[in-house]
């Protein structure tokens, strides 16, 4: 049968056999996933401290004896819980959007797989109909003009590769539809396994509230006890931190000392001719450094730059415990069972489980081992700052010890209720800071 040229557009068909550009569908999804992997993320830190406050308030358990302290630790143990629900809820709703966006464009594969294989018919259609030398000459021939001969002669060139293409389109699209079928279901399964873990996590809250509103009735029949054991422990921590801040006072004496005797040599170096330049010079700038920065202790290049750090990782220092809830922060705050009652703090309580190693949160130099009311008591010197350890059954280091961050200082003591806390502080100069706000989140 010859090529009918008043039947067939033959610029149409040629336009839409050169279009060989496969058009990716975007995938909105995108931006979800990214933002669901941060929530993952968050997810696991919470589970982490749920599971690490379970074996905290788990120690208690096996001992029959409340205090206040647990009731701290539940009261952020459930304010992590419902954190950990409203993440799993947040992370449900992008799921269902996801999966929306996933079904949206497996319809648009569908439809643009189907175009593809009509297309690929009239391709296969239109050859079978030209298969003879002769009619591709007769087609040709038929042309209006000059160039819509020779557009019909590349046409029938490329005609060949353009099946190819189109069949390598059709197998593509095919593939991307499977992928994202797949990505659909996998989806639909997490999303699965995400309400499951909000139903047992609204469950277990639910648990926590009831054993938290138990322990405020027990603390409450035991409240005259629990004054009376404030006041004692009030007087323990009174004659602790007068004990830590006549040994910073102690140390910054002897570092301004020493810092004085520093300025007196440089000045002597400056006047030799045989002075180290170099040494001179670093000395000089370390000085202008510390005199800028508002030290007064941190003189030497080294500890200058020492100090320089530890500023610098303000907000990232690691806990000086792997594990552990903060069961008094710093500052002047109420008692959170004892009405009227007010709490001062120079650093922060940590409680953690028995046995945990107490960590140097950075580089720097033992400057003070003693032995206070209630366990030992670690100083360490990080040029111009002070970090202190205190509440402590041993220690592992000794004055004029050089640690490194993380490195193993001590074991936490443990109190008769089988409760084990510790006290951190950080100083610069003889001045307190508040140390959450150094710590890591």
């Amino acid at each position: 049968m010859l090529f009918d040229t008043h039947k067939i557009n033959i610029s149409t068909l040629v336009l839409s056999f050169f279009a060989m550009t496969v058009i990716l569908l975007s995938c909105p999804c995108e931006g979800f996933a990214q933002d669901r992997n941060k929530l993952e993320k968050q997810k696991a830190k919470l589970e982490k401290e749920i599971a690490s406050m379970n074996a905290i308030l788990n120690e208690t358990k096996k001992t029959k004896k409340m205090s206040s302290s647990e009731l701290q630790v539940l009261k952020k143990k459930i304010a992590s819980r419902q954190n950990l629900i409203k993440n799993i809820t947040s992370q449900m709703g992008m799921l269902n959007n996801e999966i929306k966006s996933t079904q949206k464009s497996i319809g648009e594969l569908c439809k643009e797989i189907e175009v593809l294989k009509e297309s690929y018919a009239q391709m296969l259609r239109y050859a079978q109909r030209n298969r003879t030398a002769t009619d591709k000459l007769l087609f040709i021939f038929a042309a209006k003009d000059y160039k819509e001969a020779y557009q019909r002669y590349v046409f029938f060139r490329q005609f060949g590769d353009m099946q190819k293409k189109k069949l390598q389109q059709i197998k593509e699209k095919t593939n991307e539809l499977a992928k994202r079928t797949n990505e659909l279901e996998v989806k639909k399964t997490s999303q699965e396994t995400l309400l499951k873990q909000e139903i047992k996590n609204n469950e277990a809250l639910a648990k926590e509230k009831k054993e938290k509103e138990k322990t405020v009735k027990n603390l409450q029949k035991k409240e005259k006890q629990i004054a009376k054991d404030l006041k004692n422990k009030q007087a323990q921590v009174k004659k602790l931190q007068k004990q830590i801040d006549n040994a910073i006072a102690a140390e910054v004496q002897k570092q301004k000392q020493l810092a004085e005797a520093k300025k007196k040599k440089m000045a002597e170096q400056a006047k030799s001719s045989t002075a180290n330049k170099k040494e001179v010079e670093a000395n000089k700038t370390a000085m202008e450094t510390a005199k800028k920065k508002n030290y007064t202790i941190a003189t030497t290049p080294e500890e200058v730059a020492l100090s320089s750090n530890f500023e610098a990782n303000k907000g990232k220092l690691p806990w000086p415990s792997a594990t552990g809830v903060v069961v008094s922060q710093y500052g002047v705050h109420p008692h959170p069972e004892i009405k009227g009652t007010q709490v001062e703090n120079k650093g922060i309580d940590i409680r953690t489980t028995k046995g945990s190693a107490i960590r140097a949160v950075f580089a720097g130099e033992v400057s003070r081992v003693a032995k206070g009311p209630s366990g030992m008591v670690v100083i360490i010197r990080h040029g111009e700052y002070m970090t202190v350890y205190a509440n402590l059954q041993s220690v592992s280091v000794k004055t004029g010890t050089k640690v490194s961050t993380k490195q193993t200082i001590g074991i936490v003591n443990t109190n008769e209720d089988g409760v084990s806390e510790f006290k951190f502080q950080i100083f610069k100069g003889t001045h307190h800071l508040n140390p959450s706000v150094w710590l890591s989140k």
